[in-house]
């Protein structure tokens, strides 16, 4: 495959997604963003920005190698897991920015790794460079695992009544 078409499609394919968050996460993303408490390590609203574009631009590169090796069941699966991948996230935003359910979000978040070290172990069978350029994005989801659990905790309501759960 051409790397102009390789290219176009990767572009199409993030473009896509970024389209699905936005409308997933609907028009009231600062304001939501601004009624939350915050844990102490979490990362101004400039960074979530930043790292929505790094995102794209590391799933911009790996589709771009996977599309231009020749097929194979392999690389089919892992287009199809990466595809599966981002419309994941564009349900978390759902979940996060216009359900407002914290503890979904979270729970969500919890799963994502698994799709996270399939695509991994994908890329080191198919593109080792892919493979390695992953591995920063494989870094950010232990600190949004921690983060979606810290900003759940602390926005939980206020309990009335007698304790009937147990803590996590």
């Amino acid at each position: 495959m051409s790397s102009l078409y390789a290219a176009l499609i990767s572009v199409a394919v993030c473009m896509s997604a970024a389209g699905l968050e936005g409308v997933c996460a609907g028009k009231n993303v600062k304001a939501y963003f601004a009624k939350l408490r915050w844990p102490p390590y979490s990362a101004p609203l400039w960074v979530w920005y930043t790292i929505g574009g790094v995102y794209y631009v590391t799933f911009f590169y790996i589709l771009y190698r996977i599309i231009k090796l020749h097929g194979s069941e392999l690389k089919l699966a892992t287009l199809a897991l990466i595809l599966i991948m981002m419309i994941l996230n564009a349900a978390w935003n759902y979940l996060f920015f216009r359900a407002q359910n914290l503890f979904l979000a979270f729970v969500g978040g919890c799963l994502a790794p698994i799709f996270d070290i399939t695509l991994f172990v994908c890329l080191l069978y198919l593109d080792k460079i892919a493979a390695w350029a992953l591995v920063p994005y494989l870094l950010y989801r232990i600190y949004a695992l921690w983060w979606g659990y810290g900003l759940w905790k602390v926005n939980r309501p206020a309990r009335t009544g007698p304790k009937t759960t147990i803590d996590f």
